[in-house]
């Protein structure tokens, strides 16, 4: 996906002890948020260009993934195309979805023991406010989520698909990110509304929760939000014991500024009230052309950068689910499109310095907590 940002964070109301609470809201069943405890913390890349873009062949994704593999990443993180699954209205009030893309990416990941954090996202023409704006949003919150709880049905876990694949090794979905960036206008359009996301994301939640009440939903990457969450929590207080989870996209110039604004995203929960929720960074990355473009680093310094990063959020006491790079592999082709240049990977696959370094990193943050034990945190969010 391409992109455009400022901020992120994440939310989530939690007990000190595991506690199912069931009450009635919205119509649906609700539970009291879940808190991953920092050992619990993945590491990964987005592989969205892999499957969106329709020009890489079999050969060449199944050689991508094996790449990413080896690098010791668990998660991959890329689209749940409404628009692909559901291309025409329901017949009668029923839904009908052609699985057939979502099947593939979670077969290809499945098969180099590759988990699918699923974007929910991209409504398709007929469900938008306006047709004529890509990525307007849906204009019936209960239509996106009856597919956003059909997809948790089938991918999470016991799910269909998994019970129709039973020699793939079974990792279901554990995350579902709800939209991509909601509270940008690229995503958004022609403006992002709060209110409506806060809504889109209680329908949602509670569709995914009938379907897997162990799923954790996640208000999807926030690139603002000290001014989106609070305003999300202004339209409807009852957010606070709804929230699972806050993903967020902290792109900044350097390293020291991705940190930064995931200390930034932590200081503002706190000010919420939103104690030891954690965070899921789950798009962070820079481009390597042209000069001066958005989020631009110098091929000879982007592997410091990422290592750099990766080693000092992992070990930062900011509470992240998740550490997911942006993105592992692009077209590289076009010097004067920065989006095809977000890529680590090189487009023939084989490595590089980039890879080499995201390897490194994914390693020591193994090494530093052990067989669970969890690093130290020494970072920006320990007071």
């Amino acid at each position: 996906m391409t992109r455009v940002r400022w901020l992120v964070a994440a939310a989530l109301v939690a007990a000190a002890v595991l506690v199912v609470i069931v009450f009635v809201s919205r119509g649906g069943r609700r539970r009291v948020p879940h808190i991953p405890v920092p050992s619990a913390t993945v590491y990964g890349a987005n592989v969205n260009w892999l499957f969106d873009d329709e020009s890489y062949t079999s050969a060449e994704i199944d050689s991508q993934l094996a790449g990413l593999q080896a690098t010791g990443a668990t998660t991959a993180r890329t689209d749940a195309l409404w628009e692909r699954s559901e291309p025409a209205p329901p017949s009668d009030g029923v839904h009908h979805y052609d699985w057939a893309f979502d099947d593939g990416i979670v077969t290809a990941l499945a098969e180099h023991d590759l988990r699918w954090l699923p974007i929910v996202d991209y409504a398709p023409a007929w469900a938008t406010v306006d047709p004529s704006l890509l990525h307007s949003p849906p204009a019936s919150p209960a239509d996106y989520a009856a597919y956003a709880g059909a997809l948790a049905a089938r991918y999470g876990p016991g799910g269909i698909f998994w019970r129709e694949h039973a020699a793939l090794p079974q990792l279901p979905a554990q995350e579902f990110e709800i939209w991509n960036e909601p509270d940008n206008p690229e995503f958004w359009a022609p403006a992002p509304n709060p209110a409506v996301y806060a809504r889109l994301y209680l329908d949602a939640r509670a569709a995914i929760d009938a379907s897997d009440p162990s799923a954790i939903v996640l208000v999807g990457g926030l690139t603002n939000p000290p001014e989106f969450l609070p305003a999300m929590l202004a339209a409807d207080p009852s957010l606070r014991l709804e929230i699972d989870g806050i993903a967020i996209h902290p792109y900044s110039p350097s390293p020291a500024g991705v940190l930064g604004r995931v200390a930034r995203a932590r200081a503002v929960l706190d000010q919420l009230g939103l104690v030891r929720v954690p965070l899921y960074v789950t798009e962070f990355g820079w481009t390597t052309s042209p000069p001066g473009a958005l989020d631009y680093a110098p091929a000879a310094e982007r592997p410091a950068y990422i290592q750099t990063a990766i080693s000092q959020l992992a070990l930062s006491g900011c509470d992240l689910g998740s550490i997911i790079l942006y993105t592992w592999a692009t077209p590289d082709v076009d010097h004067s499109n920065s989006q095809n240049w977000y890529g680590i990977d090189p487009s023939g696959g084989g490595g590089s310095a980039d890879v080499t370094a995201f390897t490194n990193a994914l390693h020591a943050a193994a090494q530093a907590r052990g067989d669970g034990g969890g690093g130290a945190a020494t970072g920006s969010c320990t007071g």
